[in-house]
């Protein structure tokens, strides 16, 4: 579930979810977890799962096939005219359910699958067809590395309270985590970092293989 109630609803415009991006610091964060976990290289085939306008690209090598999707048209309309003429890059208007149980060939096969602040928008069970469809385009020996912001056992007030006021309204603790990511992947490890944007959140990296 996602909230986009009152002075929330201008991130859904392309424009304003890059402005507000740069102010917290996110694209210093996503600079240092792309140096530290997706370690994606030129010629890899990567899936980007809910990738909004598509701007982690700037993190990511020349040379890859990426392949991103996202449930905004706004989004994908936005990604598509900063990326046009590069036939390595394609944009999809659509949701994990529409590709789960048959993944079309361009998101098949890939080194590494990408999830970033998505599954806190999602129910259990419309995480876990993400899941899903992240194991089926993985090949053999790929990642999946998620991307999330999470709740602690002991956490400060003011992250917490940042925390609850989402647009996500399905931010999850580390070990409720755990449990859904463990649900399709067996083999999951979760690291949790602090610090990684200007104001006091929490974030939790979830790696998994194929």
């Amino acid at each position: 579930m996602q909230d986009d109630s009152g002075l929330k609803r201008i991130l859904t415009l392309a424009w304003a979810y890059r402005l507000f991006q740069a102010a917290v610091g996110s694209r210093q964060g996503k600079r240092w977890v792309s140096e530290h976990f997706w370690r994606a290289r030129a010629g890899q085939k990567v899936l980007d799962i809910g990738c909004g306008p598509g701007v982690i690209l700037q993190h990511l090598p020349d040379g890859i096939h990426y392949v991103g999707f996202d449930i905004s048209e706004e989004y994908i309309a936005s990604a598509r005219a900063r990326h046009a003429g590069d036939p390595g890059k394609q944009f999809v208007v659509g949701v994990a359910e529409d590709f789960a149980e048959s993944p079309p060939p361009a998101m098949r096969d890939c080194d590494l699958v990408l999830v970033n602040g998505l599954m806190h928008h999602l129910e259990d069970h419309e995480a876990e067809t993400v899941l899903r469809l992240a194991r089926a385009a993985l090949a053999p020996g790929g990642r999946l590395v998620c991307l999330e912001p999470s709740f602690l056992l002991r956490q400060s007030p003011l992250s917490r309270w940042l925390l609850q006021r989402d647009r996500g309204r399905n931010v999850r603790s580390e070990q409720q985590w755990k449990a859904l990511v463990r649900a399709v992947f067996p083999d999951v490890e979760t690291h949790i970092l602090t610090g990684l944007i200007r104001i006091p959140y929490t974030h939790i990296v979830i790696e998994a293989k194929g």
